[in-house]
C-alpha cells in the first residue's frame, strides 16, 4: 500500500508447496502507511496554486481512490480538469470543470499551453493519454507541479518545477486544507474556460455521433455498467466520448500496450471481482480471435459478462492508418468466422443486434450465468 501497485509473481517449487507447514508461525503482516507529502514542497505548491490565474488539473489512475477529494480540489482551484482513461469518472459527466480525456486534441493542448500552473496527480503524463496522435505536441507552458506515489515517475515524460512524492488522496486532502474554500459555479472563470473547450471538442466530434448514441443507449439499459475494452474502434471512440459518474468503470488495453484479446479475459476477471455489477467487454472481430477459447472459461465459471462485438471484418483502425499514409494495406483484411455460431457452440447466448431497441432489450435481458455475445456490424450502423 505504500508504493505504486504492481503485479507480483511468486513461484513455489513442488517440494515446497507440498511440504508440511505446521511448524511455521503465522504472523500478521505489518501494514505500511501510504506516504504523506513533505511539508515544504506542499506549502510551496499550495501558494503557487492559490495565485494561479489559469490553473489546469490533470488527474490520472493513481487518483481513483480519491473521488471526493478530486472533485473538491477541482472546485477549490477552479481549474479545468482533464482525466486519463484510467481516471474516468472522478468528475461526474455534468461537472462544469470537466474537459474529458482529450489531452491529445488541440483544444485541451491549448489549455495546457496557456495555463500558468498545471497540477498533475497520479498520472504518468504518458503517450497513450497525452499523445495518441504521436506528434509530441502536448506541452506545458507554465509551471508544472507533480504528485505521485512513485518517486521515479515524478521525473518521467515531463519535468516538474515542484515534485511531491505522496499518496494521491493524502496529498489532495492536505492541499485542500491549505487552499481557500470556493463554491462550485458554472459561471466561474475556470468553468467558462472548460465550457469553451467542451464546445470546441463537440464540433471536433460531430462525425462521431453514432458512437455517442451507441454508448448512450448502452448506459440507458445498464447505467451502472463497467466497461472492459480491447483495442477496437468502440474503445478508441469511447476513450474520448464516454463520461461516467464513478471511477474504476472504464479500462482497456488501448491505453497501455494495445494488447489484442485482452478485453475478454479481463472482463471475466472484473465480473468475478464484483459479480453484482454488469460488465461489458468491448471487443473487435480481430481481437476476439486472440482469446476466443476463454468463452469456455466464462461458461465453466458461470460468469454473466456481455461481449459487445464490433465487427468490421478486419483490423479497421490499422488499415485506415496505412491508407492515410499511402501504405498498401497488408494483413488487415482478415477472415472472420461466424462468431454467433461459435459462441453458441461454447454454450453462450449470442445475437446480432438489429437496431438500438433490440440492443437495449438484449442488454437488459442478458443471462446472469453465462456470457452474452452481442454482435454489431460496422457496415450496417443503426438508425437513430
Amino acid at each position: 500500500d505504500s508504493e505504486r501497485p504492481r503485479p507480483v509473481h511468486i513461484e513455489l517449487p513442488l517440494d515446497i508447496i507440498t511440504a508440511p507447514a505446521e511448524h511455521m508461525q503465522v504472523r500478521p503482516r505489518v501494514q505500511l502507511a501510504r506516504p504523506a507529502p513533505a511539508r515544504s514542497p506542499l506549502h510551496e505548491a499550495a501558494a503557487k496554486l492559490a495565485k494561479a490565474q489559469k490553473p489546469l488539473l490533470l488527474l490520472g489512475g493513481g487518483c481513483v481512490a480519491a473521488q471526493a477529494e478530486a472533485r473538491a480540489l477541482a472546485t477549490a482551484l477552479d481549474a479545468p480538469t482533464a482525466l486519463t482513461v484510467n481516471a474516468k469518472g472522478l468528475l461526474q459527466p455534468e461537472h462544469p470543470l470537466l474537459v474529458g480525456s482529450n489531452q491529445s486534441l488541440v483544444p485541451v493542448r491549448e489549455l495546457a499551453l496557456e495555463a500558468d500552473v498545471v497540477l498533475a496527480i497520479g498520472t504518468e503524463l504518458g503517450e497513450t493519454d497525452y499523445d495518441v496522435v504521436f506528434d509530441s505536441n502536448f506541452r506545458i507552458g507554465g509551471e508544472l507541479i507533480r504528485i505521485d506515489i512513485d518517486p521515479q515517475q515524478l521525473m518521467r515524460n515531463q519535468v516538474p518545477s515542484i515534485a511531491i512524492q505522496a499518496d494521491a488522496r493524502t496529498a489532495m486532502r492536505a492541499l485542500l486544507e491549505l487552499l481557500p474554500a470556493r463554491e462550485a459555479s458554472a459561471d466561474s472563470p475556470g468553468a467558462q474556460r472548460a465550457a469553451k473547450v467542451r464546445a470546441q471538442l463537440a464540433e471536433d466530434f460531430s462525425g462521431w455521433a453514432h458512437y455517442r448514441t451507441l454508448f448512450g443507449k448502452i448506459l440507458e439499459a445498464l447505467p451502472d455498467a463497467r466497461f472492459v475494452g480491447d483495442s477496437t474502434q468502440t474503445v478508441y471512440s469511447g476513450n474520448h466520448l464516454v463520461e461516467l459518474d464513478g471511477g474504476r468503470r472504464w479500462f482497456n488495453s488501448a491505453s497501455g500496450y494495445g494488447t489484442l484479446g485482452y478485453g475478454l479475459p479481463a472482463a471475466i476477471g472484473a465480473k468475478l471481482g464484483e459479480p453484482g455489477r454488469p460488465v461489458i467487454s468491448l471487443m473487435g472481430d480481430g481481437g476476439l480471435q486472440f482469446t476466443l477459447p476463454e468463452l469456455a472459461s466464462a461458461v465453466e465459471a458461470r460468469v454473466g459478462i456481455i461481449v459487445l462485438l464490433w465487427n468490421n471484418h478486419g483490423y479497421g483502425e490499422i488499415k485506415r492508418y496505412m491508407e492515410r499514409r499511402d501504405i498498401t494495406p497488408l494483413g488487415v483484411d482478415i477472415y472472420t468466422p461466424d462468431f454467433l455460431a461459435i459462441a453458441r457452440g461454447f454454450g453462450c447466448e449470442a445475437e446480432r443486434a438489429r437496431d438500438y431497441e433490440h440492443l437495449r432489450a438484449l442488454l437488459r435481458n442478458a443471462p446472469s450465468d453465462r456470457p452474452l455475445i452481442v454482435e454489431v456490424m460496422e457496415a450496417a450502423p443503426f438508425a437513430p
